[in-house]
C-alpha cells in the first residue's frame, strides 16, 4: 500500500474520533504505526495533512458522481438525485458517526475553501451535463430554466443538506437528498418529459 494513502486512511481515523483540534500528529503516528519523523516526512503539519484528506474524498466524490451519470437512473429526477448522493456519500460517510462532524466540516471549509470550490466546480460540470443529457434524451423537460440554473440551485441545496444531516448518518442523508431534488426539479418546472404519443390515422366515430 502507498505509504500516503495509509497515512491518510489512518488521519480519517483520528479526525473522526477526536475532532481537527484535538488531533495530533503523534496520534496519527501511532494509528498508521509510524514514527512521528516518517509521518513528517510525508506530511509537515497537522494542517497540511488534513487539507490533503479533504482533498482526497473530494476527488473521490468526483469521480464516484461521474460513475453515477454513467449509469443513468430509473427516470431523470432519480438520476440527478444518484448523481448528487454520489458526489456527497463518501463525505457524509466519513464525519457521519463522528461527535466532531460539525467542527470538521467548519474546519474543511475553513482550511479548505479554495480547493473545495475547485471540486465543486468539477462536480457542478458533471451535473450540468447529466442534466443537459436527459433533456436531449426526452427524458427530461426544462421549462423556464437551463440546465446550469437548475444544477446551481441543486448544489447549494444539496450543500445545506450534507451539513444538516452530517451527524444523521448515511440513510437519513440519503432520504433528505431525495426529497429536495424532486420538490426543486418539481417547482423549477423540470418535469419528467411526456412518453411521445403514438403517430398514425384515428379512426373518428360519428354519431
Amino acid at each position: 500500500m502507498d505509504p500516503k494513502h495509509a497515512i491518510l486512511r489512518a488521519a480519517q481515523v483520528v479526525f473522526s474520533r477526536h475532532g481537527f483540534r484535538q488531533t495530533s500528529m503523534a496520534m496519527v503516528a501511532e494509528e498508521a504505526r509510524l514514527t512521528r519523523q516518517a509521518l513528517y516526512h510525508h506530511f509537515d503539519s497537522k494542517e497540511a495533512l488534513f487539507a490533503a484528506l479533504v482533498d482526497q474524498l473530494h476527488e473521490s466524490a468526483v469521480a464516484a458522481a461521474k460513475e453515477a451519470a454513467a449509469q443513468g437512473g430509473r427516470d431523470a429526477a432519480d438520476a440527478v438525485t444518484q448523481i448528487v448522493a454520489a458526489y456527497h456519500t463518501s463525505f457524509v460517510e466519513s464525519v457521519a458517526a463522528s461527535p466532531f462532524a460539525t467542527e470538521l466540516v467548519e474546519e474543511s471549509s475553513r482550511q479548505c475553501g479554495a480547493a473545495i470550490t475547485g471540486h465543486a466546480k468539477r462536480f457542478a460540470k458533471v451535473l450540468e451535463t447529466a442534466i443537459a443529457g436527459l433533456a436531449r434524451a426526452g427524458r427530461l423537460t426544462l421549462r423556464g430554466i437551463t440546465a446550469r440554473e437548475l444544477t446551481d440551485m441543486i448544489a447549494i441545496a444539496a450543500k445545506g443538506v450534507k451539513v444538516a444531516t452530517a451527524t444523521e448518518g448515511e440513510a437519513a442523508h440519503g432520504q433528505a437528498l431525495k426529497r429536495i431534488v424532486e420538490l426543486i426539479c418539481a417547482g423549477a418546472g423540470a418535469l419528467p418529459a411526456k412518453a411521445p404519443q403514438r403517430t398514425g390515422t384515428v379512426r373518428r366515430l360519428s354519431r
